[in-house]
């Protein structure tokens, strides 16, 4: 499915993917994120945050793929939903030197 994207949004998304700066949504999310090990579902987050977890969703991917500052966890129990997860957590500070 395609929509029409104005110009200028798809220059403006281009931009800030290009400088490598976070978001005002991005940086709401890492504010709430506590150094290794702390680790959060999607839903935690989004009840952290009060951001929609549509939101949260997008904003986390783009913090793990893109620009490294979250990973993924080992798998646990989400402490909203009881559901076995792949929560994320920021990278431990030590791994760049391995």
């Amino acid at each position: 499915m395609h929509t029409q994207v104005a110009h200028t949004s798809i220059r403006a998304y281009r931009d800030i993917k290009k400088d490598g700066t976070l978001s005002a949504r991005q940086r709401q999310i890492m504010a709430v994120v506590r150094p290794f090990p702390a680790d959060y579902s999607l839903q935690e987050l989004a009840k952290l945050t009060g951001l929609p977890i549509n939101v949260v969703s997008g904003r986390v991917n783009e913090l793990r793929e893109g620009t490294g500052e979250l990973e993924r966890a080992p798998a646990r129990a989400c402490k909203i939903t009881g559901r076995t997860i792949r929560p994320v957590r920021c990278p431990h500070t030590q791994g760049a030197l391995f």
